[in-house]
Formats: structure tokens, sequence, C-alpha cells
């Protein structure tokens, strides 16, 4: 878990800023706040041999953990650290984790639900729309994907409005 104040808050800036377009994540600042103010989220950083590869951005609900953010410095890539970096994280779970993805329509979006999957994640093909992360900006029509002892096709309803209350700051769209 990562301080609010910590030095590798500024590489951890950088990827998060590479890897998510603008409507996908919130202003740097606000992660900033959240690490220093929320108790439900935390930032983790992976290292390799010492040196900076990534993060993941999550929250603690009730039964279940939510992935906001997950990233690989460019650096690091393409040597299957995501894939370790991630399978680390999971094994440290006591509850079943959420996650966002884009809907499966090209090759790209298809091999990130791919990753996930080979994680041991379930696509969940209800419609789910993420509130904008920015006054103004738009919805984004995205799917979840569970991992662990968490049934979507029962908990759907539950898990949204958590994301939406907690997350985005929302009630309903």
């Amino acid at each position: 878990m990562t301080e609010a104040n910590d030095p590798i808050l500024d590489q951890v800036e950088r990827t998060y800023n590479e890897a998510f377009p603008v409507e996908e994540r919130r202003d740097f600042a606000l992660v900033r706040q959240l690490i220093a103010n929320e108790p439900a989220f935390q930032l983790r950083v992976f290292y390799r041999e010492g040196t900076y590869v990534g993060f993941l951005s999550n929250w603690q609900f009730a039964g279940f953990r939510y992935v906001e953010h997950f990233a690989i410095d460019p650096a690091a890539r393409n040597g299957g650290i995501g894939g370790i970096a991630l399978r680390l994280f999971l094994a440290l779970q006591e509850d079943a984790v959420v996650l966002e993805v884009e809907l499966p329509v090209d090759e790209l979006t298809r091999r990130r639900v791919g990753f996930y999957e080979r994680q041991g994640f379930r696509l969940d093909t209800q419609r789910y729309i993420q509130p904008p992360y920015r006054l103004g900006g738009t919805s984004l029509e995205l799917r979840l994907m569970s991992y662990g002892p968490l049934d979507l096709s029962q908990r759907f309803a539950e898990v949204r409005d958590a994301l939406y209350q907690k997350v985005y700051g929302v009630k309903s769209l």
C-alpha cells in the first residue's frame, strides 16, 4: 500500500495518465486525496528487482474488492509482469474481486478480456454503464468481470450500486 506523499506516485501518475484515456480516469490529484482520506481505497505498487513496474488501485466493499485501475509501465510490458502482479494481488484477497472492462468488440479489447479470463475472471454479459469521472463527461458502456465466489447474475445490482455510490459519487444513471 502506498502513502499519499510517496515519491513513487509521480511514476504511478505517468503510467496512469498514459494507460487510461481521460474519460476512464479521474484527475490524479483526486487519487492522491483518496489515498490520504479514503480508508476503503488502496493503491498497490508493483516492483521487480527493486524497479517500479506498475500499479493497481482498488476499493474494499462488503463481500468484494473492486479493481478500479491496473496498469503496467510501458517499459515493463510484454514480459508476463501483468499476470504475475495480478495473481499476487488475487492471492492476497479474502473476498471476490470485480473489475470493469471495455466491450470485447475488437482484437485489443478481446485480448484484454482474455487476459483477465486467463487469470480466472468471468465476464458478465449484463449491460453496465460506467458513470463519467468528470463533471460534463460521458458515460461508457462496459462489462463487469468477477473473480472468486461472487455470482454477478444474482448480485449485479448490488455491486453496480456500490460502485456508483462510492467510486463515482452517483446514485444511478
